[in-house]
């Protein structure tokens, strides 16, 4: 499938919208956002302050979920001992598990929610019959088999016209995203898919930093073709906020099994990222504008 990118580096932009989270979400209630999340807990983890400062602000805001979708069995070993971890047994159905965790989270924040039909990286198979995911002996974590966001020609188009669908829904006036610089190829689908529809409907486009894989150091931020990213932006929240973001995860109780505990207390490493990255101190998160 080939697309083409904007025309100018301001096709993203509508009227004189303004970019930066902390201006739009001062007391602006024609302001709407659409978060896309590529995976349940992702949106909450890299913008969960974010979203709770834009509900204080009477911001009305969305979490689309795209790869939120009910897997049925044979499981790839990956997701089979990803499940373990999470305490979820293969006879049990996670998806309603999981979406009702992040039901949850977003409840906390005070944010609505959707949820995609497509299936996690882990429960799919490449063109050749093979699953895209693969463990990584002695880690919990599992390696994604590279490919292009647009390989799979057919995910894409489906991913992209449901994206359209919520924006129809929604019509926000700003879409917030991830980087995608973890090279999930889940994380870049969802990504270009906003970009996307983000440029042919006029809607200005921010991507957060993939959090906790931040903490760690991430690859560069690669877009397709004709889309730049702008400056970074440091928007600081207040204590308040951050604490109902680390209250929202906590609703991940399967995420946490696998993210948290005596030897890696996320919750610690988050707020040392967050204040080494803060230019003024405090909490808050990063983001980008994309031109």
């Amino acid at each position: 499938m080939n697309h083409t990118g904007p025309s100018s580096p301001h096709s993203l932009r509508r009227g004189n919208a303004v970019h930066r989270l902390t201006a739009m979400f001062h007391g602006s209630e024609q302001t709407r956002l659409l978060v896309i999340s590529p995976h349940l807990s992702d949106a909450v983890l890299s913008f969960g302050a974010g979203l709770a400062q834009a509900a204080q602000d009477g911001v009305q805001a969305t979490v689309f979920t795209v790869f939120a979708g009910t897997a049925s069995p044979p499981y790839s070993p990956a997701a089979q001992r990803l499940r373990g971890i999470w305490g979820i047994s293969l006879d049990q159905d996670a998806s309603p598990y999981r979406r009702k965790e992040d039901i949850a989270a977003l409840g906390h924040l005070g944010v609505d929610h959707r949820h995609g039909r497509f299936l996690d990286a882990i429960y799919r198979k490449s063109p050749d019959g093979q699953w895209l995911a693969d463990n990584v002996p002695g880690r919990q974590k599992v390696a994604i088999n590279r490919q292009s966001s647009q390989g799979d020609s057919d995910l894409f188009s489906a991913v992209k016209a449901d994206i359209e669908s919520v924006v129809d829904e929604c019509t926000p006036t700003l879409i917030v995203t991830c980087a995608a610089a973890n090279g999930h190829i889940d994380n870049e689908i969802a990504r270009d898919a906003a970009l996307f529809v983000a440029h042919e409907q006029g809607i200005p486009v921010r991507l957060w930093e993939d959090l906790p894989h931040a903490v760690f150091g991430l690859d560069a931020v690669e877009l397709p073709g004709g889309f730049h990213l702008g400056p970074p932006d440091f928007s600081s929240v207040t204590t308040e906020t951050w604490a109902r973001k680390v209250e929202a995860l906590k609703c991940y109780s399967s995420q946490m099994l696998m993210l948290n505990g005596p030897d890696k207390d996320l919750f610690a490493q988050l707020e040392k990222h967050a204040r080494e990255s803060s230019p003024h101190g405090g909490y808050g998160e990063k983001t980008w504008a994309v031109v």
